[in-house]
């Protein structure tokens, strides 16, 4: 058995905007990573993955059938009847007449590679898919979205495969609104989400995008949002935030399948994101997260707009989960202080829902510029319960490479 499958169909190419040939979501999204994967010599190391459609039936475990309907009816309009669609019933979405069959055609390949990791036919898995899902809510198309292929490929590894515990890592730039609604007040899927929030002025414009947004109900806690107050976060700023605020949640949550859903609009060189993670850097990520779940991962395709960008992050997680060796970053790895400031936030929310967050045993609360570890006995000012410690680098895994 290959450790780590591959899906992907040339198939969901077929969907393009046909009035603007400039628009950033197009087939070569998925057709150069592809490709570039078969260059480098890792294609032929992976398990290929049979594609597939979703069918009606897991399509409506998240959506509604008032959406899969129109979604369907997509395929009989004229042209002039698909750009109203998009334009006017939606944000951010263009139709064609391919629209619903490639999107159906990404889920299912989502789904196929979820099944192929799930049931032990590889240990890992990436899905080369369009278009991406994690914006598409329960009866909404937005933001390039259709079906939300993640959200399915959970859902459905609980029905199906009685998969208990799912962690969904979302490092796309823009917040999967979409996925968090889905599972807001679900405590059987941890939502965790990295993106720029410029305080509700990046899309989706939402302030449910915000740290203090945490779930609803029995859910609450397991949403965690890390929202980014400025462009150019890089390679230091993620794994700032993975080491000490993902991991510990995630070994406290403890899931059986971690799904990524992947954006590259994150990427160093990405017009949208204006961020920094390197290739070398979603290589150190994904490696972080192949210890939890008994190594039970999917990464799934998002956004990402910048080709070259894509192509060589997609090969970057590929060559982790197939096992090679982290490559060496690029120093300095200095969070800078908006990315501190974003942390702090995050843990005072969460240190009441995760003992792993706590500082002495002590949920944290955060009042303006204090940091308080607050019990009946005692309150710390800043002085002496700095953040500089907790929150520093002081061990960089990747200089142990062999």
């Amino acid at each position: 058995m290959k450790r780590t499958g591959v899906v992907f169909d040339e198939r969901m190419k077929k969907h393009l905007n046909v009035w603007d040939s400039t628009h950033p979501e197009v087939p070569d999204r998925i057709q150069r990573p592809y490709d570039k994967l078969k260059e480098y010599g890792l294609l032929e190391r992976c398990q290929e993955i049979t594609s597939r459609f979703a069918s009606d039936e897991e399509l409506l475990s998240q959506h509604s059938t008032v959406h899969l309907n129109k979604m369907k009816s997509s395929k009989t309009l004229t042209t002039e009847e698909l750009y109203h669609m998009g334009a006017c019933d939606y944000d951010s979405v263009y139709m064609s007449q391919h629209a619903c069959e490639c999107a159906r055609l990404a889920s299912g390949c989502t789904l196929a590679a979820t099944e192929a990791v799930v049931t032990d036919k590889v240990q890992n898995a990436v899905a080369i898919v369009r278009p991406p899902g994690h914006h598409a809510g329960s009866d909404f198309a937005m933001g390039y979205c259709f079906f939300n292929n993640v959200a399915i490929a959970a859902r459905m590894a609980q029905k199906r495969w009685n998969v208990e515990r799912i962690l969904i890592v979302d490092w796309d730039i823009h917040h999967g609104n979409g996925t968090q609604h889905l599972f807001e007040s679900d405590p059987s899927v941890l939502y965790f989400s990295i993106h720029r929030f410029d305080n509700a002025r990046f899309f989706p414009f939402s302030m449910e995008a915000d740290y203090d947004f945490v779930g609803c109900g029995s859910g609450k806690g397991y949403t965690v949002n890390v929202p980014w107050n400025k462009k150019h976060m890089g390679d230091a700023e993620y794994l700032a935030v993975f080491h000490h605020i993902l991991l510990p949640i995630a070994y406290e949550f403890d899931p059986e399948l971690v799904l990524v859903s992947a954006g590259f609009d994150s990427a160093r060189g990405d017009p949208k994101g204006q961020c920094d993670v390197t290739p070398e850097g979603y290589h150190h990520l994904t490696k972080l997260l192949m210890n939890l779940a008994r190594g039970k991962i999917v990464v799934v395709l998002e956004g990402g707009y910048n080709l070259t960008s894509v192509e060589e992050s997609i090969c970057a997680c590929t060559s982790s989960l197939l096992g090679d060796p982290c490559p060496r970053l690029e120093g300095p790895l200095t969070p800078c202080d908006s990315c501190f400031e974003t942390m702090r936030n995050v843990m005072s929310q969460h240190s009441k829902y995760w003992g792993s967050l706590k500082i002495g045993g002590f949920a944290l609360e955060v009042n303006e510029d204090v940091l308080d570890i607050e019990d009946d006995q005692s309150k710390r000012s800043k002085e002496n319960a700095s953040w500089d410690s907790p929150l520093s680098l002081t061990e960089k895994p990747w200089e142990q490479q062999a």
